[in-house]
């Protein structure tokens, strides 16, 4: 084996920051230069046990069958177990996007927990990256282009020829009489990937010749950057944050790019689609400096932000249950079901209103005009003043349940109309 050749040089590294977990990987192999020298390098140094090949059919292409007994065979003499996924991926014009998204869907069913995904992305896919971020107009997280190392469902997700250029990688199979397949589509420019990489990329490489290893290089700076700009957000929105939603007064002492941080650090903990900077400041715009008694609310794909009582609320759509409960019977000695979404939990009953434990219940949604004893009170209040006492949110308020004893409400139940679903 030839130490300094850096596709067999990239995988023992690799495999050295790895050693400590004894890890299985899972190779995506197209049959392209990239995943047959990826998977050649693996096998040359570990055990073939640890190591099985996936190929993901997007069925696009009549010549992919083909592709896939090419892939077969190449496995069948490495002694590497090996599989076939078909996807289907629709014709449309986000047709990368697509066949991206269904790739790694099918690759994440497959991993297993502590498995490794291997692909073959190396250092020029790394500057096309950068430098279609760059153009789209993304921050320090865009521009960071791809990490070395992730998590991906059950497992991880390492790319470990990152600082390995194409041109050894050719080399890398030429040495050792590697066969592989071209996509002919990695030729159509209507691509932008494309674009960047037969038309803009061989421009830039006239003037600057180490284009390539520069680009990667500033990708990693933005990568540091993007991870100090994620710990303070971090430690902002931990500031911010009430349990609830975040507090506008902690917010406001902030600067107007850490604001942005910090709901950008939202969006992601609540698992939703980024806003672009544009929708950013018009959310803040909105929900920070409107008069102080207003209540504006912006939607989103996924559900709503709102603003109440000085605090800023994800309302998600799936949040609440939509349909009216007439009214269900319950003793409150069990956890009471009511839908998918929704469950009064008994334990609640038994720490705020032991005394109504065993009691015939009916638990029902609001009808109007009901007024509510309050524990420990002679007296009825009506359920606004209620609301407004114990700061449940106008939205919120056709959804609370209410605990009814002898035709009288004697709680309120609104823990199920939590921020997260």
């Amino acid at each position: 084996m030839n130490h300094s050749e850096p596709v067999a040089a990239a995988i023992r590294q690799f495999l050295a920051q790895h050693s400590s977990t004894n890890p299985s990987f899972l190779i995506a192999l197209s049959g392209g230069a990239d995943s047959v020298a990826l998977l050649h390098a693996l096998c040359e140094q570990v055990p073939k046990d640890k190591t099985q090949a996936v190929y993901i059919d997007h069925q696009l292409q009549d010549v992919s069958v083909e592709w896939a007994d090419f892939n077969q065979q190449l496995c069948n003499a490495l002694g590497v177990k090996f599989q076939t996924i078909p996807v289907n991926v629709g014709k449309s014009s986000s047709l990368e996007a697509e066949a991206r998204e269904a790739r790694y869907q099918a690759l994440a069913g497959l991993l297993k927990p502590q498995q490794c995904l291997v692909t073959g992305h190396h250092q020029d896919d790394q500057a096309e990256t950068l430098l279609l971020q760059l153009f789209r107009g993304a921050g320090p997280k865009g521009l960071s282009a791809m990490p070395s190392m992730s998590h991906f469902a059950e497992g991880c997700h390492v790319r470990p020829l990152l600082n390995v250029s194409k041109d050894d990688i050719l080399h890398y199979c030429q040495q050792h009489d590697l066969d592989y397949v071209e996509d002919p589509s990695n030729q159509d420019i209507k691509h932008r990937r494309n674009f960047i990489r037969h038309q803009v990329m061989p421009l830039l490489e006239q003037e600057w010749p180490q284009v390539k290893q520069t680009l990667a290089r500033a990708s990693q700076l933005q990568s540091d950057a993007q991870n100090i700009i994620y710990s303070m957000a971090s430690s902002d929105f931990n500031r911010c944050y009430t349990g609830e939603g975040l507090s506008i007064i902690e917010l406001n002492k902030l600067s107007n790019a850490r604001q942005r941080e910090v709901v950008r650090y939202w969006f992601e903990d609540l698992h939703q689609e980024m806003p672009s900077q544009k929708v950013l400041e018009e959310l803040l715009a909105q929900m920070l400096r409107s008069e102080s008694d207003a209540q504006p609310s912006l939607e989103f794909s996924g559900g709503s932000i709102k603003r109440f009582q000085g605090v800023l609320s994800w309302v998600p759509e799936t949040s609440f249950c939509d349909e009216s409960i007439d009214g269900k019977e319950w003793y409150g000695r069990d956890d009471l079901l009511l839908s998918e979404s929704v469950t009064v939990k008994q334990q609640w009953l038994q720490q705020q209103h032991p005394e109504l434990v065993g009691k015939p219940l009916v638990v029902r949604t609001r009808q109007g005009g009901e007024r509510v004893r309050k524990k420990n009170s002679e007296n009825t209040t009506s359920l606004k003043n209620y609301f407004q006492d114990m700061g449940i949110p106008s939205w919120q308020r056709d959804k609370v349940l209410l605990i009814v004893h002898n035709d009288e409400v004697r709680a309120v139940y609104h823990h199920h109309l939590s921020e997260k679903p």
